[in-house]
This record gives structure tokens, sequence and C-alpha cells, in this order.
């Protein structure tokens, strides 16, 4: 997926994303299922405060000390402090005020995404197979179709014309949902085909993303003023004001409280209550007490949010976050119909700051139980993509969706005014799921106009040998982004990462970049992509282990793991073999852990003399269609050097991607989760946005985890509490 990375956070938290925010309860995972005998051996976490929220903001990079293995230390009051995932990724875009020796916010940025990736290569989250070329195959009739790693087909579609017709047909290999209006709701990352129906039917937005991948302010068709203004108490206000003749689909007029309904109603506890998160405007001053609100008294403005005048508005940002490297995202806002998210409430502003009418958290008695009505309007209402109840604001319109055959049919918006993609010209656009075994048929019969993202050494063959020039064109570049065997990293053997380290080396990725892409692609060993800014800059500095193929290095990292003992919880015996047990101590006695099983129930974790044993199991569940997965199977799962000769079991199983992303990985149970037992999923991930934010990314805020953690690990460097431990419960 986006799956991608998430973006970054100002952009996600003041346009159309919300996802959902979820408790962390004893056991997050453990499904309706509880072993009551067992939650009383759980060990859980108290303290969740972490370095980079104490000592953060008190430090710079020159205080920075870089050991020859890579990671990185400093000193903070007579304690040293190895920099955690969650430190560097807020450091590199939170604490980028030059020094002596990073002279420029670019050049800490630098060093600090250089540092932020050596932790990652240590970690390894993820195992990045490949990183290939993209083939872009299209119907000749399509004139204009510029594409980039940065400028996708569903940008550049929108200022292509047509030598002949009036219509193109696009796709995808995800299969729509109908989730056009935020195909982010209630999901921990947006499906890509129903999110390309948002972009093509969102528009206006006041930062757009350039073709260089770059943010810029709209022009002044969509944006007449902006100021960015720091404040004496080291807050930053940004004050926008629209054009004051945009309009939606259905001619009404877009005002500014349409840019802002968004980050309010996001705020709030009704879209809590609704499954779409609360945290959209958690970086703007006042948060805390509009969140707070719950409709009880004189509602409570959002001091940092303003309604000034028809057109104009303004937000101002906390102090914490004002020195942000891509602050120009803090001005990021998208039109939305004020009824979609707030039915018939309106957005008042008496001088105070921004806030929702009080009747918007009226309650209502449900099954014996108090709800917000508004959380039922909202859910029903981001499900509905008819126009004709809520217009838009893009360039395009849903005219018609069929879930039957999921096929959607987008028409051109005559009154959209146009943007930085163009003016669109194209009358409909059909968006259709593409299938990867015929999808070269589809092509030439005219049932796809376009392949986006053609990878793959067979399929880029396959896609060339169609390109004449008459009938068929094509744009290449290399991807910026990787196939990847990714890991949920907070509970089992892949909470570890020795165990991690270990099936790096056990993946010849060499081979398997050479076998998958056809000499069409290479091999990375961190989220990078090989042509940004910031790879360019570091590069001849930048320290990353490459993982050679070897099970005598994957072996010396599960026994310096404590992978060390047999299923009697007694000394692991190499010359037998068998699978290898650890001996879970302090926080491993997750009950996530401590229930852990193969999914053939064939190893399971064991209580010996009081002590807990989990084995060396890996459940893995692979998407279907996919070559990748095929390759994995041989590569992987069925090769000796990667289970049997290290001491592993591996089990898989297939599943389409919801069920593997969202159902398994990201363990929601409306995709069918039901308890935690899949470490690896594999599917993609790229790094198009116009910027590099890592931050909240890897946090370990309970209240902050489920909704952007992208790889479900918490770095227990991070624990500010593990620099006191005593009980041996903490830092190993």
């Amino acid at each position: 997926m986006k799956i991608q990375r998430k973006l970054c956070l100002a952009l996600i938290l003041n346009t159309l994303i919300f996802t959902t925010i979820l408790t962390a309860p004893a056991c997050s995972g453990c499904g309706q299922n509880v072993d009551h005998a067992v939650l009383e051996d759980v060990v859980r976490r108290e303290d969740f405060t972490s370095v980079y929220q104490k000592i953060g903001a008190n430090v710079t990079l020159d205080d920075v000390e870089e050991k020859e293995d890579g990671r990185a230390y400093l000193v903070h009051d007579g304690t040293e402090y190895e920099l955690g995932m969650d430190f560097l990724s807020m450091a590199m875009v939170y604490n980028v005020t030059p020094t002596a020796k990073f002279p420029t916010p670019t050049a800490a940025y630098n060093e600090w995404w250089r540092l932020f990736m050596q932790r990652w290569n240590f970690l390894v989250p993820e195992v990045p197979l490949y990183s290939n070329q993209y083939y872009d195959v299209y119907n000749a009739k399509i004139a204009q179709l510029k594409t980039n790693p940065y400028w996708s087909v569903t940008d550049a579609i929108v200022g292509a014309t047509l030598t002949g017709g009036n219509s193109v047909i696009l796709g995808s290999h995800t299969e729509l949902s109908g989730a056009f209006r935020n195909a982010s709701f209630g999901k921990s990352s947006p499906g890509s085909a129903d999110l390309a129906i948002q972009n093509l039917t969102s528009g206006y937005s006041t930062v757009i993303t350039d073709m260089g991948g770059s943010y810029a302010w709209a022009d002044d068709k969509i944006l007449r003023v902006h100021t960015d203004e720091l404040n004496p108490d080291g807050t930053r206000t940004f004050t926008l004001k629209i054009a004051d003749d945009l309009a939606f689909s259905d001619g009404s007029p877009i005002r500014a409280e349409n840019y802002l309904v968004a980050t309010l109603v996001g705020s709030s506890k009704p879209m809590r209550e609704a499954g779409g998160g609360e945290a959209a405007g958690v970086t703007l001053q006042g948060y805390e007490a509009f969140n707070a609100y719950e409709g009880e008294g004189e509602p409570v403005p959002f001091s940092g949010v303003r309604l000034l005048d028809d057109y104009t508005f303004s937000v101002t940002v906390k102090e914490e976050y004002a020195n942000y490297y891509y602050a120009i995202a803090y001005g990021a806002f998208t039109p939305l119909p004020m009824p979609l998210y707030a039915a018939s409430y309106k957005i008042k502003d008496d001088g105070q700051g921004a806030y929702l009418e009080q009747d918007f958290y009226k309650k209502t008695e449900k099954g014996g139980v108090s709800s917000y009505a508004m959380a039922d309007v909202i859910k029903r209402n981001v499900a509905n993509y008819a126009a004709t109840d809520f217009p838009y604001s893009g360039p395009y319109i849903v005219e018609n969706y069929d879930p039957a055959i999921r096929v959607a049919t987008l028409k051109r918006n005559p009154l959209y005014k146009g943007d930085h993609r163009g003016t669109p010209s194209i009358e409909r656009i059909s968006y259709v799921k593409i299938i990867a075994e015929t999808q070269f048929d589809q092509l030439k019969k005219g049932q796809v106009d376009v392949l986006a993202g053609v990878t793959g050494g067979e399929e880029t063959r396959a896609a060339l040998a169609l390109v004449d020039g008459v009938n068929f064109k094509e744009s290449h570049y290399d991807r910026a982004g990787y196939g990847k065997l990714a890991f949920r990293s907070d509970f089992g053997p892949t909470q570890f990462a020795e165990v991690r380290r270990a099936v790096m080396h056990t993946i010849d990725r060499d081979e398997f970049a050479q076998t998958f892409t056809g000499g069409y692609g290479t091999v990375v060993h961190a989220p990078y992509h090989a042509g940004s800014e910031a790879y360019l800059a570091t590069k001849d500095t930048l320290k990353l282990n490459r993982y050679s193929y070897s099970t005598e290095r994957a072996k010396e990292e599960l026994r310096a793991g404590g992978w060390v003992y047999n299923e009697k919880g007694e000394a692991y015996d190499e010359a037998k073999g068998g699978v290898r047990y650890k001996r879970l101590q302090g926080y491993e006695k997750s009950y996530e852990n401590l229930t852990f099983a193969a999914t053939d129930n064939r190893y399971r974790t064991k209580k010996i003399d009081g002590e807990y044993y989990m084995p060396l199991v890996i459940n893995w569940m692979g998407t279907q269609p996919n070559l990748v997965t095929d390759q994995l199977i041989t590569a992987w799962q069925n090769n000796p050097n990667a289970s049997a000769k290290i001491g592993a079991y591996i089990t898989y199983s297939s599943g389409d991607m919801n069920t593997a992303l969202y159902g398994e990985y990201s363990q929601m149970p409306a995709y069918g989760f039901t308890r935690a037992k899949y470490g690896a999923v594999n599917f993609a991930t790229g790094f198009t946005g116009a910027t590099y934010d890592q931050s909240f990314s890897w946090t370990i805020d309970p209240n902050k985890y489920d909704n952007y953690s992208v790889n479900y690990l918490r770095d227990e460097a991070d624990f500010y509490a593990n620099y006191n431990k005593t009980d041996g419960a903490g830092m190993r």
C-alpha cells in the first residue's frame, strides 16, 4: 500500500485524511476470546513518555555523537541517550535550527535524515526486496500524458488531451470500495484506487505538489493572499485569503468555512466516535481545549483556528511544531461541502477562535449507551459518493459507481477553473480493476487505456513489445519506492530486531531483485529514493548494512537475541536443529506473545517452570494474485537456508490486499481481523509526496500509535523511563 508511507502529519491533519485512533488496551490484538489465566502473567507498560518529548527541544545536532556502527547518541544532563526512531524522525523535521556544524536548515535536515536511515537499517522493520523501474503504457490517443515518480497518471490525466473520442479508461490492480470522499476514513492507509478517485474529484487546495515533488502555494486563481508570521511567543500563524469566485460542482460557493470544516470536525469527539479520528488539529494552538469539549456548556472555541471573514481564515501552529522543515504544509487545506461533515450546523467565530454550534455535539441513547448523533451522520455521509447529495470541488465528479463490478465513471466538472494539473478537457473517465494476468489483453482490446506502473522483467518486456508510437506509447522512470516484506514489529518473533536482521540475511535480495525485475531494477537498503536530494547529499557518508546472504550471520543474530532454547526450555543444540525458542522477559511478556502460535498450531509459546518460551515462527500472509508472493514462497518460505538451517519455521497463508494489509497487518476488525497472528505481509511502499517526513510514524504514544505507526514498532531507545530502569524490563 501507502501503502504507502504516511503523508507528512501537517498535510494529513489539515486536509481530507482522517484515520482511526484506537486506544491501547492490555492486549490490543487478542480478539474476543481472552485467556484470563495468561493475563495474570502479562507485563504492561505504564510510562510511554518519549525521550524526544523530554529533551528533544533542548538539544541540537552538534550534541550528537555517531558510533562506528552508525547509531547516534547524545549526553544530556549527565545521561547518555541512544537516539531511537521516534527521536530521529521527529528531529528530522522539527529540529532543523542551523548550528555551527550544520549552518542551514537543509544541512540539518539531511544529517538527521542520514542518522534516521542508519537507525532504520539497524532495526530493519521491513525487507526491501527490489526497487524497480516503472513503465506507464497508454493508448496513443492520449496526448500530453507526462509522468514521473512524483507525478502520477492520476495527476497527468487532468491536463491531458485526446486526439480521438472524449473518454478514457483508467484502472488499478486494487479494487475500488466506494470510499471516494475520504479514502483513509477508518483505515490506517487509503486504498490506492479509492485515493485516485478522491484526488480526481478534489481541487482548489491552498498548497499543491508540483511535478518535481515540491510544495508550492496555489496560484492566485485559488489563493489571493497568504502570509506566514512567527509570533513573539514562538507560535506561527498562517493567514489565507481564497478567491471569491470558487464554486463546487453544483454551483454553490466555496468559502473559508469549507476549508476549515475538516480540521474542526476532525478534532472533535463525534468524529472519533464515527471512526475517523480526532487529531486533525493536534499541531494547532488551542487543540486540547477544543478537543476536550463534549457538548456541555458553551462551545469551546479553537483558539488557533480563525474564521476571519467569508473568504479569509488563519491557523496558528503550536510553538513545538512551528519550526517544521516543511512549514508550508501547515497552510494546506482543501475545501469540502459543509454538510458532508457538519450536516446543517455552522462554523462560528466570535473573535476567540472558530467553533461548531453546540447542537453538533447533541447526544442520543443507542442500546442504552449515550452517543453522538452526528457520529452516524458522518459515517453515512462519508460513504455517500453521489454528487447530487454532496458536490465535489475537483476537476471531475462521480457520475456513477457500480459496487457489484467495482467500476466508477467520472464526469468532467464544467465549473472547475483548473489548477496546477491543468484544465480538464476529457469528458469522462472510467475507472476499472486491472487483472495482472490479462492486463495487456485489456489494453489491446480497449478495456483499459492506461497501464500505470508496469514493472517486473516479464511484464516490462511485454509492455515494451506493444509500444510502437502509433497505437501505444510509454513513459518510464525509476521508482521512488520498493516492494517489500513488511514486519508487524510489536508482537511475536518479528518484534525482535535480531529476528528481522536474521531474515534479511536469509533472503538473497540481489538475486530476488534481478529475477523479479529482469534487470529493470536494483536493491536499496533503507526507505529512500536514490534520486532524492537528501540521499544525493549524504550518500558518501551513509553507513548502511547490505545484509549479505548468510545463514551463519543469521544464526549469530539469533543467538545474540536469546533464541538459544529448545521446546523444553533447554539449551538449543545446533547439531540436532529444530525450532529455536526464546525466553520472554519484562515487557516481552505481552498477551500476544504469551499466546503466540503458528497459524497451523504446530508450535506455540510454552510455559515451563513459570517461564515463557516463544518459538521462532514467522506467520506470513502473502497477497495474491502477486508475482512477488510467488517468488517469496520459493526464495524464502521454502528455502531451507531461511528456515530449517537457522532454526526457524515459516507459515504461509494467502489473502487479498484488503485482508492482508488492513485486516492482518493493520489489525482492523472490519477487514476480518480477530487476533494477532501474522508477523509479515508483503506489499509495496513509495516516497512520492512533496515531503519526506517520518514524524509520528514511529511514535510510542498509545494515543497516536495505531493511527500513525507505519511498521508498528516501538523502539526501546525512545522510552525515557528505560534510562532509569532497575527492574530489567526496559532496554537490554
